[in-house]
């Protein structure tokens, strides 16, 4: 068991809410176990005997409210001290990626060096306190410090990239694209579409395609799909295959644990949608989300083989259309609450290990709502995350970004 205490200004909290809260393990991903709170303490059981750490969200201050974790940790009887061990990863974690990054060069005047020094003095000030309410004080102080160093490391980083990529060429004409909601048709949105975006994101919901079995509504998609291609604006359709709750028609769910008759409905509803728009789609979004195994619980075998098929189907019908995968919540927090389900670099293992081929990698990077995958992260994460999908040798595509000041629907 892992234990953590965590105070206010009176001593041990007596409240502390536990939101996107899981264990992590080696590489940082998500691991199966239960966090709780009593009595000024959060424990995490895990299983196993493995060094673990804690991930969840946390308020930094300044810096905002985000998910933040621990290194991995040895069990012992007497408690971490929360907001230290956080603080101490981030400043590891400055560290691993300044040498990953090759960016070890940094002026000691670069904000980001001054910033993780003063991280690390104030660490230390917090690890020689007597007082746990001062050692948490000054704990906390660290951890906005570090965070704020991780930070400008990574900006630091892009602009460099930035200025090595486009020194000497242009951005490619499809680099920005917007998801377009086919219920939503108005000359102004048009325009500004036409103005400001190179690639449309057509959503191909199966909920608002085929609201009663068998009758499907074409109309606001087919507008968008005619509009884009007369105004040569790259489709990217899909995704094809998802289960989500919010993409899945009420009349499906009572073949909710039929998978034979899932898959068969499933290869209707693709072959028709592929069969209709292949002439004006340009990447076909093959799956979103399986490997998260909400609202429709698939095994590993069947989420691969529904991808496989959506890909058949596309490749089928028109030779050489390109595909990729969408990943909905790529931090993997999934993984240490939801049974059967896959971590998404796990997921990719197996879709190239069974030979079905995407040309591009699809990432979600939604934060802010209260839905599962999108507690708010900041830049070092993202970058860091980014960094994961490098290996796999794919073009990656931000297939939605959003980070809202209000949650306006948690459907949408």
């Amino acid at each position: 068991m892992l234990r953590f205490a965590v105070y206010d200004d009176r001593g041990l909290a007596d409240r502390w809410p536990l939101h996107h809260a899981y264990l992590v393990g080696t590489d940082d991903l998500p691991i199966r176990g239960d966090v709780q709170f009593t009595g000024g303490v959060i424990e995490g059981r895990k299983r196993g005997s493995d060094a673990a750490g804690l991930a969840l969200l946390y308020d930094a201050g300044r810096m905002g409210t985000m998910v933040l974790q621990t290194c991995l940790l040895p069990d012992r009887t007497e408690p971490y001290l929360l907001s230290l061990e956080l603080a101490r990863h981030r400043i590891k974690w400055f560290i691993a990626k300044s040498e990953e990054w090759q960016m070890f060069d940094l002026s000691l005047n670069h904000p980001a060096m001054q910033q993780w020094e003063e991280a690390r003095r104030l660490f230390t000030k917090a690890w020689t306190a007597l007082d746990p309410i001062k050692a948490d004080e000054m704990a906390r102080q660290s951890l906005v410090h570090a965070i704020d160093a991780t930070e400008r490391l990574a900006m630091a980083h892009a602009d460099i990239l930035l200025h090595r990529r486009f020194a000497n060429r242009a951005a490619s004409s499809s680099t920005l694209g917007v998801r377009i909601w086919p219920e939503r048709d108005a000359q102004p949105l048009r325009d500004l579409v036409e103005r400001e975006f190179d690639v449309v994101g057509i959503p191909l919901t199966w909920r608002r395609l085929e609201q009663e079995e068998g009758n499907y509504r074409w109309d606001n998609t087919d507008r968008w799909m005619t509009w884009a291609k007369a105004n040569k604006k790259p489709i990217v359709a899909g995704p094809l295959v998802d289960f989500s709750r919010s993409a899945v028609p009420d009349w499906a769910y009572v073949w909710q644990h039929d998978y034979d008759t899932c898959r068969d409905l499933t290869y209707d509803h693709v072959e028709r949608i592929v069969q209709r728009y292949a002439p004006s789609v340009g990447m076909w979004n093959l799956a979103s989300g399986l490997n998260t195994n909400e609202n429709f619980e698939f095994t590993t075998e069947q989420a691969l083989d529904l991808v496989r098929m959506s890909s058949l189907i596309v490749k089928q019908t028109r030779r050489g259309a390109r595909t990729m995968i969408d990943i909905t919540q790529p931090f993997g927090e999934h993984g240490g609450h939801r049974k059967g389900s896959m971590n998404p670099l796990t997921f990719l293992d197996r879709l190239i290990q069974e030979g079905i081929h995407v040309d591009a990698i699809g990432v979600r990077l939604l934060f802010g709502g209260s839905r599962p995958g999108q507690a708010t992260r900041d830049l070092m994460q993202v970058s860091s995350l980014l960094d994961r999908f490098f290996p796999y040798e794919k073009p990656i595509i931000v297939s939605a970004l959003g980070a809202p000041s209000v949650t306006v629907s948690e459907e949408g």
